[in-house]
């Protein structure tokens, strides 16, 4: 139906108008609560401004003095976050007024747009000062939320609080804290703080497995789908099994299954319910047998561990060997036989070793399950891992001996990164930990009378100790100037005639972002150091390679570090060089070649006067390496026959066996 006559309504639209516009008639007027508020009654000016929130000229400068009187009482975060929306709201009902309105509430009661913005500027940096009180990334994604984009001024003030609290948290171990620093505040962490966030993401999974029931798998494939645990092709089963699976359900799904990625879970579940002795009257005796071949590997695993296995090293190769047979080429097969072989390695027996990998290798094809292609590395990886393996373990065996220093260990402490001056009669390492060290990571010194006896206990040595981390790297062989890694720097000290030492100064050697451990020649006049041309990145770690720099004899300025050539670094990791005083002879650590280990010891030899020519590098052998992480030579003495290092943090010579 359509009105003929419309006035009635436009009447009643004007009214309407009026009576919002004539609101607050029946309350004081506005100008009486601003002379209240201007002789700080706040009560009654609160009471005048609140009915005038809402009025269509006023509202803006109502907003404006009630966030003045809150914001003497709020401090908190949630309360600030609030009453900055609330200023904003109020800009913005003040830029919609027509310009004369506007024009009247700057000149009588001093509200504009810069007076709100001021007043913000207060609000928004109050709410930076109680984030950065509490100090918490719950606290400060509370404040990311509620001021998606702060004011210009403060910006830098929320970037510069983010990045204190992001990196003052990178040592956490809670899985939700690790996964908001690594999935929002990433950008902020410091790149000298990139070790933290490296370590968290090969945590990820065992917090989240401590914080929450593997029946939540979703979540972490949810927060981390590029995971293992988020690629995995069967984890919707995974994850149903964990929910609702019986123990037979679990070991039906291990048996039909070669694959998956979170067999460990899988299996840590599967050693939970079976310890309920009720549970397995109900399997049957395949299921049954499987059960006792798992507990049989845990067994083994943890004499393995302990060392009980070398009751019997031939029990042990046929046990883990029997697991490889039935269960390869699962997953726990695989670590199984890292295990066995690392056991073998420590105690050289070379020969089981051997026959460990050679009799495994057939039970792990190259290749990969049909329909899933998503988080499959380690199968491709098994075969080249052996074959890798097997030509230093065939290798004609050295006459090496390897001997703690017992005067030098402690049980409390850590010691590490030994350096032995040229004859022989001086030694410097690093400790920690120590009931004598000083601060933190300090420089410990021994002298013994002769170069074959014995070496006595040590002392701290108080010039190059302090705060922080001070580790000796290499010393000349006149002993008067020694290298040290100074809080992640290169610095270096010299000795008077005396024999005091200068507090360590910063090495003047650049040109490269990274500068690791490195090694002074025996005039003092060159250094290898390894390097990186960037930081890496989060989760990469950078791409180390070894690098020489001289120093000028006249001016005593170091060159830009130059690279050693292809011939020694590789798209792997090439760290800890050690150089013998004929500056040809280079012993360092790398990833790039085969090897029984994440890293081994390798030896090459210069070719050449430059430095980029080299022999091809020669593994050291079954005898000095093993499947761990090689941390390199502190000091390698009479051309190499002799060698000092740490393991596990002890200090360790190794020798050659006089025939």
């Amino acid at each position: 139906m359509k009105y003929k006559n419309k006035a009635p309504l436009r009447l009643a639209g004007f009214f309407f108008f009026i009576a919002l516009w004539l609101a607050p008639a029946c309350a004081p007027s506005f100008k009486r609560g601003f002379l209240a508020y201007a002789r700080q009654d706040h009560a009654a000016a609160r009471a005048v401004f609140e009915t005038y929130r809402q009025h269509p000229q006023w509202a803006p400068a109502a907003r404006f003095f009630l966030g003045k009187m809150q914001l003497s009482g709020t401090r908190d975060l949630p309360g600030l976050l609030a009453l900055d929306a609330d200023l904003q709201a109020a800009d913005s009902l003040l830029r919609r007024l027509p310009q004369r309105s506007g024009r009247r509430l700057g000149r009588r009661y001093g509200v504009d747009t810069a007076a709100l913005a001021g007043l913000r500027e207060q609000v928004q940096r109050w709410a930076v000062a109680s984030v950065r009180a509490r100090g918490t990334l719950p606290a400060l994604d509370s404040l990311l939320d509620g001021l998606p984009q702060p004011l210009p001024a403060i910006g830098p003030e929320v970037a510069a609080a983010r990045t204190d609290i992001v990196n003052a948290r990178l040592e956490t171990a809670d899985y939700d804290t690790m996964t908001a620093i690594l999935r929002r505040h990433a950008a902020y962490v410091l790149p000298e703080n990139y070790e933290y966030t490296r370590r968290m993401s090969e945590q990820l999974w065992p917090a989240f497995l401590e914080k929450y029931a593997p029946c939540a798998l979703d979540r972490f494939a949810r927060d981390h789908p590029l995971t293992f645990a988020g690629r995995d092709c069967w984890r919707d089963e995974v994850r149903r099994l964990f929910c609702t699976g019986t123990l037979g359900d679990l070991l039906a799904f291990h048996t039909e299954n070669h694959w998956t990625a979170l067999e460990v879970v899988l299996l840590n579940e599967i050693a939970r319910q079976a310890a309920d002795s009720s549970e397995l009257s109900a399997l049957s005796p395949a299921l049954l047998q499987r059960v006792q071949d798992l507990q049989r590997r845990t067994a083994l695993r943890n004499r393995l561990q302990s060392g009980a296995a070398a009751r019997d090293t031939a029990a042990a190769l046929e046990e883990a060997l029997h697991y490889v047979a039935g269960y390869a080429p699962r997953y726990s097969a695989y670590r199984l036989l890292e295990e066995s072989l690392q056991f073998f390695l420590q105690r050289q027996r070379y020969h089981s070793a051997a026959q460990l990998l050679e009799r495994a290798r057939p039970f792990f094809p190259d290749t990969l399950p049909r329909g899933c292609h998503t988080n499959f590395d380690y199968q491709r990886r098994v075969r080249p891992w052996i074959d890798g393996k097997l030509p230093i373990l065939r290798r004609p065996g050295a006459a090496v001996e390897r001997r703690p220093l017992p005067a030098l260990n402690t049980t409390a402490g850590e010691e590490f990164s030994p350096v032995v001056r040229a004859d022989g009669l001086e030694l410097f390492f690093a400790a920690r930990g120590r009931p004598d060290n000083l601060a933190g990571a300090d420089v410990f010194r021994a002298v013994r009378p002769t170069p074959d006896g014995d070496w006595p206990p040590a002392a701290p040595v108080a010039e190059l100790s302090g705060p922080g981390q001070q580790i000796p790297l290499s010393l000349t062989a006149d002993g008067r100037q020694l290298l040290l890694l100074v809080n992640g720097h290169l610095h270096l000290s010299r000795r008077d005639a005396g024999g005091a030492w200068s507090a360590p100064a910063p090495l003047p050697v650049g040109g490269i972002d990274i500068m690791g451990k490195g090694c002074l020649s025996a005039d003092g006049q060159l250094l290898v150091l390894e390097g990186a041309y960037s930081a890496g990145t989060l989760t990469q770690a950078p791409d180390l390679d070894l690098f020489v720099s001289f120093r000028d004899p006249a001016s005593g300025e170091w060159s830009r570090p130059a690279a050693l050539g292809a011939d020694i670094n590789t798209d792997g990791q090439e760290a800890a060089p050690c150089l013998l005083p004929d500056n040809r002879t280079l012993y360092y650590t790398s990833t790039g070649y085969p090897g029984l280990g994440r890293s081994d010891i390798f030896v090459a030899r210069r070719k050449g006067d430059d430095w980029t020519h080299w022999e091809r590098p020669f593994n050291l052998g079954k005898e000095r390496n093993d499947t761990l992480p090689h941390e390199g030579y502190g000091a390698v003495l009479d051309g190499g026959k002799r060698a000092y290092l740490s393991i596990d943090g002890d200090l360790w010579e190794i020798a050659e066996r006089q025939e």
